[in-house]
């Protein structure tokens, strides 16, 4: 885990317009991971790899979350 806070990337910000169900608090928190294939983009969450309560790829949107920290 990084333990530098982190503003989402123009590439990330693109990505996820792509999303066909708006991801919520993931998109402004820190703890946002995005993989992408050439059909898809896939939300995940970087606290999952470090505390198993939180989901890797949590169901969206995601509009409560206990791990949420805001990008600054």
């Amino acid at each position: 885990m990084e333990d530098e806070e982190r503003n989402a990337t123009e590439e990330e910000r693109r990505l996820l317009e792509k999303l066909v169900v708006p991801s919520g608090l993931c998109a402004t928190c820190e703890h946002l991971r995005l993989l992408a294939s050439r059909r898809s983009v896939f939300v995940r969450c970087g606290l999952a790899a470090v505390d198993p309560r939180f989901p890797k790829y949590p169901p969206l949107p995601v509009r409560e979350c206990g791990g949420y920290r805001p990008q600054r």
